[in-house]
């Protein structure tokens, strides 16, 4: 009578007679294993960057919004700094912008001086024009 083998199927050979797995196909189980691991590890390095940039994109209009913001506040600042009191006078520098606008006790700035000196040469002109007119009219 036969023996049978200890895993209960028939027709396997005993455990004795069995043919060793070849050095060759232990290696290619072990390069499969490590590009398994390998792609593993890429998988989780894209789920990561995958859940990064949903953040970012979550994040995006907030930023989209500060920088408009910014940008209306720069644009303001410049109109502000570059705004003039008279029309004859140049920009305002903005070394000589005092840091307190107040108007009692306040010393003028050079570019507001100038512009003034400007203005009161300007309306002497014009007044010495006029008299020159009116007394020429009276002859």
């Amino acid at each position: 009578m036969a023996f049978t083998s200890p895993s209960g199927r028939r027709g396997s050979k005993p455990a004795s007679t069995r043919t060793r797995v070849s050095p060759s196909l232990d290696e290619d189980r072990l390069r499969i294993e490590r590009d398994l691991q390998e792609l593993r590890r890429k998988e989780a390095e894209l789920r990561r960057l995958e859940e990064l940039k949903k953040k970012e994109m979550a994040e995006l209009p907030r930023k989209i919004a500060e920088r408009e913001k910014k940008q209306r506040e720069m644009i303001r600042e410049r109109a502000l700094s570059t705004a003039t009191d008279d029309v004859f006078g140049k920009r305002r520098d903005k070394r000589h912008v005092p840091l307190r606008v107040t108007t009692a006790g306040r010393r003028m700035t050079l570019p507001e001086q100038r512009a003034a000196r400007v203005q009161f040469l300007m309306l002497c002109v014009v007044l010495t024009f006029i008299l020159i007119m009116l007394w020429k009219s009276i002859h």
